[in-house]
């Protein structure tokens, strides 16, 4: 009677959850390795200072591929990790962990959406097959100057992350299915990552926060072992 009375901290393992955290395993990992990615080599300096015309028509290539495809690492990352969450706490803290992963994904979508329109409107402003180099630095120009529906989208998509982040948090917390300082790293990285949001510096203050969401979709998958 005891035992029955008693109730682990610990959801008991289920096999029919094992693909579900295969790949949000999967889908964090390439997430995180594409986002490391656009982190380091996006040309055109910080994302949040803006783009000019010179720095974005030297790497007009690049610009496109690392902008628009460093949006969808967010979007497979935050997909991933909504996963692993909901896999990982199914008791204390799962109301939590639901509303917080409804938070990741939508802030995902924001932001995919802003950075694929940020990748389209700046290569396309500096092509000259397009837009002769006179057009093209006032277009660049205005845009830097009435960015707003730029910012609609980044705003909120932060934003969102920024909600999601703290509620995963306390629902790992609550929890207990993992090591407390797996969700503190979470957490710090977080606040690192938009404190120094692109460049070296960037992605090694990007790391934290990626290893502890690798390490969250490992131990989900863990916890569906038989």
């Amino acid at each position: 009677m005891t035992a029955i009375a008693e109730r682990s901290t610990h959801t008991p393992p289920s096999l029919r959850l094992r693909p579900f955290a295969t790949l949000a395993l999967v889908a964090v990992v390439v997430g995180q390795v594409m986002g490391f990615l656009f982190t380091w080599l996006a040309p055109g300096g910080d994302p949040s200072e803006g783009n000019s015309y010179d720095k974005v028509a030297d790497h007009r290539g690049a610009f496109w591929t690392l902008y628009a495809y460093g949006g969808v690492s967010m979007a497979v990352s935050t997909v991933g990790l909504a996963i692993a969450v909901c896999v990982l706490v199914r008791e204390r803290g799962a109301v939590l962990a639901r509303i917080g992963s409804v938070f990741a994904v939508l802030a995902g979508a924001l932001l995919t959406a802003g950075l694929a329109a940020i990748a389209a409107v700046y290569s396309y402003a500096t092509d000259t097959a397009a837009l002769n180099e006179t057009v093209g630095r006032g277009f660049v120009d205005y845009v830097n100057d009435h960015d707003g529906r730029l910012i609609s989208l980044m705003a909120p998509g932060g934003l969102a992350f920024i909600v999601a982040t703290l509620l995963i948090t306390a629902a790992l917390l609550r929890s207990r299915v993992l090591a407390r300082w797996i969700p503190a790293l979470f957490l710090v990285g977080t606040v690192l990552g938009i404190v120094f949001p692109s460049g070296t510096t960037g992605a090694i203050a990007a790391l934290p926060s990626a290893v502890a969401v690798v390490l969250i979709a490992v131990d989900a998958r863990r916890h569906t072992a038989a």
